[in-house]
């Protein structure tokens, strides 16, 4: 008879493996509580009064490290005010924010928050001019804790913030958008701001008009700016042309500055760039209300003293219903992707007109493109009109007068919409012209083209072959 071995209770444990006591998260000492507290802090704004009800000492340990966890007490539509800001510790900032909230905040419990203004450190309100006129009598003292300022209004109503706003500075500010409101009192402001990174000035109503001389002054205080943007509500933006700058100035460098964004009338624009040098800027875009003429040599100036020229290898053109814009690009360090370098934009709806004026910017452009290769020309937004009824009234010169600026052009890109228009100015460039306009050109790249499209292109590619400079025709897909 068999006999089986009785199976051994001790099982081996696997060599190498080390085991360790059970712990109960109670065990877990104050700092490793702490480390873990710290990944919820990507979590919703409240997510800590969660944690602050388990027990005492977790609420001990939350209250105790405010800073470390970036706690803050936010008062939106949802947020009983008066309530919240009586129970929690004064040792936890105040968010004043409705940007994220279906319902706006009441005046009452904007009013209320506001009073504690050694706890403010976020202000995200878009307010009616009644709210606004509370918010001036209320906001007098100084606000020393302050990192963000976003205040919306109407632009065509809002009140002009008084003097005595934020008591006349606030010292750790980061962060200033103001649409729609008039802060006649920005240029002293402004230079207490020490820590700001970012200035959006935007629909400035001509109540809140300040000259660029003032503002060029104003921003040359803040050495950590990296951002500006300004821009204006109405076409009335244009500075006193007896206060212009002279021709021999000194101006005011923005060491950090990369980013420039405006929008008004281009003599504002001259007036501001003239007067100020960036040189470790990125991207400048100038978006222009309509005018007969622009004359922006301070502007062009500024793009020459502030980019190597024969930086920019592509450019593109683009017309829409609202705007033409014109883009300079240049590539990165690696030599990989395009960057935007600048962007002009005029505000004009009729074809006719956006050709026009961008002919105008192109003719002083140039000495700022030498190498430029490739021009992309795009068009959209024209889908109720019948571009080709257009082509009798956008005259062909203006197209070649664009094309000249571009002497050492190989690609172009044309849209189909503009097929038959481009097409029709380009047969002007016979042999004896063919070196006014586009001599380098070799690649052309055309959307499928009509009957009428590939008629009026015709002629041009001839002319090009006869002298010797044969360009390629490329069918694309374009939309």
């Amino acid at each position: 008879m068999r006999h089986r071995k009785a199976r051994s209770t001790n099982k081996k444990r696997p060599v190498g493996l080390i085991s360790f006591p059970r712990v109960t998260i109670g065990s877990l000492p104050d700092n490793v509580l702490l480390d873990i507290f710290d990944f919820y802090e990507k979590y919703p704004p409240r997510w800590w009064v969660a944690l602050v009800h388990v027990c005492r000492r977790w609420r001990y340990i939350v209250f105790a490290s405010p800073i470390r966890l970036n706690l803050e007490l936010k008062c939106d539509a949802n947020t009983p005010v008066k309530k919240t800001l009586e129970v929690w510790p004064r040792t936890f900032p105040i968010v004043i924010d409705e940007s994220r909230s279906r319902l706006p905040l009441s005046g009452a419990n904007i009013i209320a928050a506001l009073k504690h203004h050694d706890r403010v450190s976020e202000i995200h309100l878009d307010m009616t001019s009644s709210v606004l006129k509370r918010l001036n009598k209320v906001m007098k003292k100084p606000y020393p804790v302050l990192t963000h300022l976003e205040l919306t209004s109407n632009p065509r109503s809002a009140p002009v913030l008084r003097e005595t706003f934020l008591s006349g500075s606030a010292p750790r500010l980061e962060y200033l958008y103001l649409e729609g409101i008039p802060f006649l009192a920005l240029p002293k402001f402004l230079p207490s701001c020490h820590d700001l990174v970012e200035v959006v000035l935007t629909k400035i109503p001509n109540t809140g008009y300040i000259s660029p001389e003032a503002v060029a002054t104003a921003l040359s205080a803040l050495t950590k700016l990296k951002e500006v943007c300004i821009g204006f509500e109405f076409p009335a933006s244009r500075p006193d042309p007896t206060n212009r700058p002279p021709s021999s100035f000194t101006r005011v460098v923005l060491p950090a500055l990369t980013r420039l964004h405006f929008h008004g009338a281009s003599e504002y624009f001259e007036d501001l760039v003239a007067r100020i040098d960036t040189p470790a800027i990125i991207t400048v875009e100038a978006s222009f209300f309509n005018q007969l003429d622009f004359d922006i040599p301070h502007f062009l100036q500024f793009i020459g003293r502030t980019w190597i020229p024969g930086s920019f290898e592509e450019a593109k053109l683009s017309f829409d219903h609202k705007r033409a814009l014109i883009i300079f690009r240049y590539r990165d360090t690696s030599g990989g992707n395009f960057l935007t370098a600048v962007c002009i934009t005029i505000a004009c709806h009729a074809l006719d007109w956006q050709v026009a004026c961008l002919a105008q910017i192109c003719s002083k452009i140039p000495p700022f493109v030498p190498n430029l290769e490739r021009l992309i020309i795009n068009a959209n937004g024209f889908d109720n009109i019948l571009l080709s009824d257009w082509k009798d009234y956008v005259d062909n010169p203006q197209w070649l007068e664009i094309f000249h600026a571009f002497s050492a052009l190989q690609h172009m890109e044309i849209p189909p919409r503009l097929g038959e228009i481009i097409a029709s100015a380009l047969q002007e460039l016979t042999e004896e012209r063919v070196m006014d306009a586009l001599p380098m050109l070799c690649h052309l790249y055309l959307p499928p083209p009509s009957e009428s499209t590939q008629q009026a292109i015709q002629p041009f590619i001839s002319s090009r072959q006869r002298s010797n400079r044969p360009v390629t025709v490329y069918l694309t897909e374009m939309d």
